[in-house]
């Protein structure tokens, strides 16, 4: 989980779906059809607070006749402006600073560059306003969608609520920030519902929601469970974190060596001349110049990270700390081997922990192959949920399934939902089960994949 914001990006007018894509990829460059500007239209800028229709006429170097931007010129650039605000996360501050004022006063001119007040008060709620619309008209016309929600804390210690909603529209998956809002009542389970059932209702999705997802907290499990009356499922991604976490810390002799590794980082990092030392003899040793990489308390991965890049400057470090004065204890052999062990044990975590954090697929029936931690996770095999999405995978199908009871009733409990569904419809059409023994293999993308993969040859060969 991670906090969000809502991405008010300028889109396709037309399209409200390409859109609605442009919102779910602003941390990068957009592909929509926003009006770009050539080079000979790109315009600069004076710092300026009034409407387009007030701002002073400049006369326009480079020996052109033209004296003043049109009102859709001006609107065109606004855009862009705002545009590049949102897309590439930058500070509304950036249209006060000098720089970014010369910058475009070279590209053109005859534009005065809105303030960071117009920008808040008229700019962005413009822009946030027409996605919204979009948005809503798109969920109109879906009937299921899913929800992610996550409270945070921001540097200033005020506490946030982030919803996303999870939906397919056009046979592609969509993903957009519903609302980051402010809580500033106690965190109690009917506190939590309130908030979610204000931006449920403003969105008008409650009765659409098939499933929320969230960490394991007791408040905003109760919240869903016992207030909001939906299917909770806890975010698996969260809960695998949790248990590599505990199992790290609960070893004293790994949790001993990585205080250990720490120091040594700590040193490099605060020390000049360790870090030329260390920068030299990798030079000598015609190695890559690498430098060391501190871990954060909070990410187990951080930590096999920084494990990872002390092995692989094991030579040259050792080398440089003998030489050292008042450097950190060495590792000694021993411990050099027990971090090499724990890389081979903790990185097929982090493929898994990628695999399952991925944006733009659905994740869900990737759950069951990937994951078996008992105690956390319990037995995934008997969650309706993830069941019927693992058979639903065509690369997955029952393949996947320790117990072929589970494959089978998924099976059965699909073949239910779809009865209702064509009963509700009062469709007459024969259901016929499909065969879903076969299954088509799913590409390697890392090694947690291999047993699957072997599974799946096994049973083409029977």
């Amino acid at each position: 989980m991670h906090p969000f914001k809502l991405n008010t990006v300028p889109g396709n007018e037309d399209d409200p779906s390409d859109q609605l894509q442009t919102i779910n990829n602003a941390s990068g460059p957009s592909t929509s059809s926003a009006s770009f500007i050539s080079p000979s239209q790109f315009v600069t800028s004076k710092q300026c607070s009034e409407p387009p229709s007030k701002r002073p006429r400049q006369l326009k170097l480079f020996g052109s006749t033209k004296n003043e931007l049109t009102e859709t010129e001006i609107k065109e650039i606004d855009k862009c402006v705002v545009k590049m605000i949102v897309s590439d996360y930058q500070p509304l501050s950036i249209v006060e600073n000098v720089g970014f004022l010369e910058y475009t006063k070279k590209l053109q001119p005859l534009y005065s560059v809105p303030s960071r007040k117009l920008l808040t008060t008229k700019f962005l709620p413009q822009e946030y306003n027409v996605i919204s619309s979009k948005l809503k008209l798109i969920l109109e016309n879906v009937n299921d969608l899913s929800i992610t929600t996550d409270m945070w804390t921001s540097d200033c210690n005020k506490s946030y609520l982030t919803v996303m909603c999870h939906f397919i529209h056009n046979n592609r998956l969509h993903s957009p920030v519903l609302a980051t809002r402010e809580v500033k009542d106690s965190h109690t389970g009917l506190n939590i519902a309130t908030a979610l059932t204000h931006i449920f209702n403003e969105w008008s999705i409650a009765n659409k929601i098939v499933t929320i997802v969230s960490d394991n907290g007791s408040n905003i499990k109760n919240a869903i469970n016992e207030h909001l009356l939906k299917y909770h499922h806890p975010c698996v991604a969260h809960t695998l974190n949790l248990s590599v976490n505990e199992a790290i810390n609960g070893n004293f002799n790994v949790h001993q060596i990585l205080k250990k590794c720490r120091a040594i980082v700590g040193h490099y990092k605060h020390s000049s001349l360790a870090t030329g030392k260390l920068r030299d003899l990798q030079s000598q040793m015609n190695l890559p110049l690498l430098k060391v990489k501190q871990d954060v308390s909070t990410r187990w991965n951080s930590s096999l990270t920084m494990i990872e890049r002390l092995l692989t400057t094991k030579i040259p470090l050792t080398a440089s700390m003998s030489s050292l004065p008042r450097a950190p204890d060495c590792l000694n052999a021993s411990e050099w081997e027990v971090i090499s062990d724990c890389v081979k044990i903790l990185k097929p975590f982090e493929n898994i922990t990628s695999e399952l954090s991925g944006e733009n697929y659905p994740t869900i029936s990737l759950v069951i192959p990937l994951i078996q931690v008992g105690r956390r996770l319990g037995n995934l095999e008997k969650d309706k949920i993830v069941v019927k999405s693992t058979l639903l995978d065509p690369r997955l199908k029952k393949t996947v399934f320790g117990l072929q009871e589970n494959a089978d009733n998924a099976h059965k409990w699909i073949c239910e939902e779809l009865t209702n569904m064509i009963r509700a419809k009062n469709d007459n059409t024969e259901i016929t089960e499909s065969d879903t023994t076969q299954s088509t293999s799913s590409a390697n993308i890392c090694s947690v994949w291999k047993h699957f993969d072997d599974k799946v040859a096994q049973v083409k060969i029977t």
